[in-house]
């Protein structure tokens, strides 16, 4: 599995977790769909309009904070501080 595979995994408990607190159950098939959204470069703009139908309201924030998100877990993978944390 690739350092950029390992970081879209790494996304998946946090996406689980808000999808979980917006929806009050899991949808595994929702976070899928989101991780390989992701996975596939899809645009903010483009997932949230996609997370509009479902989130409503919340998805504008909640791609927000995906993205930031994801954006903290790629610098971690490019200055190496994920392979630092897990010694």
């Amino acid at each position: 599995m690739t350092s950029m595979n390992l970081l879209h995994e790494r996304m998946r408990p946090w996406i689980s977790k808000k999808i979980t607190e917006f929806l009050g159950e899991e949808e595994t098939t929702l976070v899928d769909y989101i991780v390989s959204s992701t996975q596939d470069h899809v645009k903010a703009t483009q997932m949230r309009e996609m997370l509009q139908v479902i989130l409503d309201d919340e998805a504008e924030m909640f791609v927000l904070k995906m993205w930031r998100m994801l954006i903290f877990e790629i610098k971690k993978v490019e200055t190496g501080l994920c392979l630092r944390s897990k010694s």
